[in-house]
């Protein structure tokens, strides 16, 4: 018998792994789009970036039934597009650690 993806899983652990793979997959495009020098990559990145928060909030309001807690780093984000430097790229980064382990 072949298995289905998510067969067996409870609902929490479902979003868990959407969840971290959102995160992840935001993570390694936010370092894309530091490293980038061209501003048409750098807006490909900006749009996988927006696309994983809308997955981790979605998935944060449906696992803790809050978005509390996703306030915060939606806020970051929006600073560091606004104005890309290290303090807003820490404070971000910061957020989504504490998104992970939490």
């Amino acid at each position: 018998m072949v298995d289905r993806i998510g067969e067996g899983s409870t609902p929490q652990e479902i979003y868990k792994k959407d969840f971290d793979r959102a995160v992840n997959l935001f993570q390694q495009s936010l370092s894309g789009y530091q490293q980038s020098t061209e501003p048409h990559q750098k807006e490909k990145f900006k749009d996988v970036m927006d696309k994983c928060l809308v997955i981790i909030h979605e998935t944060i309001r449906a696992a803790k039934g809050s978005e509390k807690p996703f306030q915060k780093i939606d806020q970051d984000y929006q600073s560091f597009i606004a104005d890309d430097n290290p303090k807003t790229l820490e404070q971000l980064s910061k957020d989504l650690d504490s998104l992970k382990n939490g």
